[in-house]
């Protein structure tokens, strides 16, 4: 029996030219390496290795490697994703099911590279919390079995560390239970309105094919923050009544202060973090890796988004401020938790950033994955920094923060996830003329 497996796991963010090299156990005459489908390479013989080139763009990536026989069969593939989520923790998710079949409770089991225990279970139904049960396991309210519905369990260790998995049962699938899905992130246009899932068919395509649509969930969002050095202070002002961002605080009228810890509040349930833009060096994994640290996620039930902007306290935070990197790992958390979301990243448009990637190669990875960005600073956006962001909203003034926040606020609301089944490149999902009329994809 021939195997095959990746020696080179690409588990940062790639691009351009890399080295690829394999093991291969058993017969082969060939090794050929396939990206997004196409052949990119063939490998003939040990040792089982080649170049193959990403392309200059930073976007997602299947890369295949197929084991052939001497007739050109395939006979063993190995396959990974590169520029996706890949987890340092993982949750196994056991289905229980009752005398009629049907799913009655889930066993959950989880490792991560810390050996630790999760600090926070939350388990939704359909978007709805569930209480998990001791022993790792959740008991199931009864369900319609007529419609599909998602479990998702998502696991929260310390840093941030996140394990997450989601299945499907009921409607269309009958008694199986998918586990090999994919949120799709949509917008609702104005004055529109989803059809229940079982009226979506064919409005999503993968080259031209319709996949199948298995469920639409709302949830709640969850807000990621890259704020840059001194945004904290300059911003500090408007938090307690002023009008203009930079001010000293000093000069404030004493009886222009006033409480604004609950302006600009997002949703019931949404949550906000903050991604911190110095990285530092980890060899954890026995390879040196570069880390940015994350805030806890905060529940915004009693602060809005101002107060967090000013008052989270960063821990740490040495070295160089690097941007663009922090917001391309904002992103891949964002995507792997598959919720409504956004990135925002707040900075003085004076800033310096000693970033590895260029912000316009990091907006466009983001429009790739489906996570929106909003770019805010309370200069006038006139900066380096700012101009290589492209748009970039000035909240210098308390009239345009709350401006640029309604905006944000708007699209967050807007937003869908609707689950179709199998695992699929983000970018590789387009909408029929007939879904496109309501939704469009998020960006």
């Amino acid at each position: 029996m021939t195997q095959i497996a990746f020696l080179t796991l690409f588990l940062g963010l790639t691009l351009g030219p890399q080295t690829v090299e394999l093991t291969v156990t058993g017969p082969a005459s060939a090794v050929e390496i396939l990206l997004d489908g196409a052949p990119v390479g063939r490998l003939t013989g040990p040792p089982w290795k080649g170049t193959i080139d990403f392309g200059p763009a930073l976007q997602p990536h299947e890369l295949v490697a197929r084991a052939l026989d001497e007739d050109g069969g395939e006979i063993a593939r190995v396959r990974q994703w590169v520029n996706l989520p890949r987890p340092p923790a993982e949750v196994e998710l056991v289905v229980e099911n009752g005398p009629e079949g049907r799913p009655q409770a889930v066993r959950y089991a989880w490792q991560s590279l810390t050996g630790e225990a999760p600090s926070a279970i939350d388990i939704t139904l359909d978007g709805r919390p569930l209480v998990p049960e001791p022993g790792n396991r959740v008991r199931l309210p009864a369900t319609d079995p007529a419609t599909v519905h998602v479990l998702s369990v998502q696991l929260t260790f310390y840093g941030a560390l996140v394990a997450r998995r989601d299945l499907a049962f009921g409607g269309d699938l009958g008694e199986e239970v998918s586990t090999e899905l994919t949120a799709v992130l949509v917008r609702l246009k104005k004055g529109q309105t989803l059809p229940p899932p079982a009226r979506l068919r064919g409005w999503f395509l993968q080259h031209g094919k319709p996949l199948p649509v298995v469920a639409v969930e709302e949830g709640p969002a969850q807000l990621l923050v890259v704020r840059g050095a001194g945004v904290a202070k300059v911003l500090a002002p408007l938090a307690i009544g002023g009008n203009r961002a930079g001010v000293s605080i000093e000069d404030l009228s004493p009886d222009l202060v006033e409480d604004r810890s609950r302006e600009l509040p997002l949703g019931a349930g949404d949550q906000i973090g903050f991604i911190w833009p110095q990285a530092k060096a980890s060899t954890g994994n026995g390879a040196p890796t570069e880390l940015f640290d994350a805030s806890r996620l905060y529940d915004t039930g009693g602060r809005g988004v101002l107060w967090h902007l000013v008052n989270v306290v960063q821990e740490g935070g040495r070295g160089p401020q690097r941007l663009a990197d922090a917001v391309a790992v904002a992103a891949l958390l964002a995507l792997y938790k598959n919720q409504r979301r956004a990135i925002l990243l707040v900075f003085d448009d004076r800033d310096t950033d000693a970033s590895r990637s260029d912000a316009a190669l990091v907006r466009g990875y983001l429009e790739s994955i489906r996570v929106p960005l909003a770019v805010w600073t309370p200069g006038r956006g006139k900066g380096p920094a700012a101009a290589a962001w492209g748009r970039v909203e000035a909240v210098g003034t308390m009239k345009e923060m709350r401006a640029a926040f309604e905006r944000l606020k708007e699209n967050l609301d807007a937003q869908r996830i609707i689950w179709v089944g199998g695992r699929h490149l983000p970018q590789s999902i387009t909408l029929s003329p007939e879904a496109a009329a309501v939704v469009e994809l998020a960006r």
